[in-house]
């Protein structure tokens, strides 16, 4: 026998205000619009529905007003924008992803006795963009022409992201979101800081908000980056600190004019453009950007370079969409997760210090998937003891609840 349910007017607006309707399937709308209008009343299962194909907690539906959520992160973000003021569900639910890890590696970090990195806020008061850059290299152990050892921004995004990992920050890729809402963001903590990538991003986007956001942290403060163009304009000091730093990592002033001389000979700012993206393995974008500070370019060629970046990069995406494949997952998964913070937490697990559920759910796997993957990221020695561990958690498990 089905129950209907009468919902909250005000947390039906709600619910209707905070989906994208663009986003969720049709009939999520319509039995929304019906609930709404009062024409039926939904039952529990239609309601378990709506809510996971939304992402609104299933517990939301049935308060008399409706929730309020805090996110302190918004705060922080890049520039105003619709969707920065009306997040996505995918958004909240990445951010509270993400305060649980950091929670996690927090503690770890208690027991373990780790030293906090001495960088974090240590460049709180610094504007000189040269001398920033020259701490950060430092810091992550970078000579000036780094980029000559990549091939590509592929080769250079890892480089950095482990560099940046062994330095004390974890790093986070594994969840895609919309673009258009944010790139990534930067939470501080004096013990574990956290950058989260967005890994629908460009490889050379990645790039930039990597270096973007690790700027961020040696400055002390949060960072929600959603500026796709990475235009300086309407954002604060920091957010325009951080990026001249990330490009003069990617690319040092002294080397981009010298080599601007060097193959600028036919007088073509796009064709340079072009050769100076390859032979610093980085973005279209951060070369313009470099060429328009440098008075090279001006604002409304800079403009067009980067929308044709975009244009290009979302081609790409649709034919990839369009073409489909998902290639190996495990390597995939390997690759969005930190390292040292994964080592950590499989290393907590067999001590027994951490339960395999709270591994599950801060690796967003499950035990076939975690088991893979600590053979993907760990070795097979300790994708047995997994299994041998996991397998005795799970008797035990099954015991507790049979009693």
């Amino acid at each position: 026998m089905q129950i209907n349910v009468k919902l909250s007017p005000d947390v039906l607006d709600w619910v209707m205000a905070h989906i994208q309707q663009e986003n969720v399937p049709r009939d999520v709308v319509k039995y929304l619009t019906i609930w709404k209008s009062g024409e039926k009343l939904p039952t529990f299962n239609q309601i378990e529905k709506v809510s996971k194909a939304s992402g609104i907690p299933f517990g939301y539906f049935f308060l008399q007003e409706p929730p309020k959520e805090e996110f302190p992160l918004l705060e922080y973000r890049t520039i105003d924008s619709t969707s920065a003021m009306n997040p996505s569900r995918n958004i909240i639910d990445v951010m509270h992803d993400m305060e649980q890890v950091q929670d996690w590696a927090r503690n770890h970090a208690i027991e373990e006795e780790q030293q906090a990195p001495e960088f974090i806020g240590s460049q709180k008061n610094n504007v000189d963009t040269e001398d920033f850059a020259e701490y950060v290299r430092t810091v992550l152990e970078l000579e000036i022409k780094w980029y000559e050892n990549s091939k590509s921004a592929v080769e250079s995004f890892k480089t950095l992201r482990d560099k940046i990992s062994q330095a004390g920050v974890r790093n986070n890729t594994h969840r895609p979101l919309d673009i258009n809402e944010f790139r990534a963001f930067a939470m501080v903590d004096d013990l574990v800081p956290l950058i989260f990538i967005n890994s629908n991003d460009s490889v050379s986007g990645k790039l930039f908000s990597l270096l973007h956001e690790f700027a961020h942290i040696c400055i002390g403060n949060n960072s929600l980056y959603n500026d796709r163009y990475s235009s300086g304009t309407r954002v604060s000091k920091a957010e325009s600190v951080s990026n001249a730093v990330a490009a003069e990592i990617l690319v040092p002033q002294v080397m981009f004019e010298k080599k601007w001389k060097e193959i600028d000979k036919f007088d073509d700012p796009i064709k340079t453009i072009d050769a100076l993206t390859k032979y610093f393995s980085c973005g279209t974008t951060v070369i313009a950007r470099k060429a328009l500070d440098n008075g090279y370019i001006d604002y409304s060629v800079y403009r067009k370079l980067s929308q044709i970046a975009v244009n290009r990069y979302n081609e790409k995406r649709k034919k990839e969409k369009e073409q489909g494949g998902g290639g190996d997952y495990y390597r995939t998964a390997a690759s969005r997760i930190d390292t040292r913070f994964f080592k950590s937490l499989v290393s907590s697990v067999h001590e027994g210090k951490t339960l395999y559920t709270d591994a599950f759910r801060l690796t967003n796997t499950n035990r076939s998937t975690f088991e893979n993957l600590v053979n993907k990221m760990g070795g097979r020695s300790e994708s047995r003891s997994f299994s041998n561990r996991y397998k005795c958690f799970a008797d035990t498990a099954s015991y507790v609840l049979s009693v």
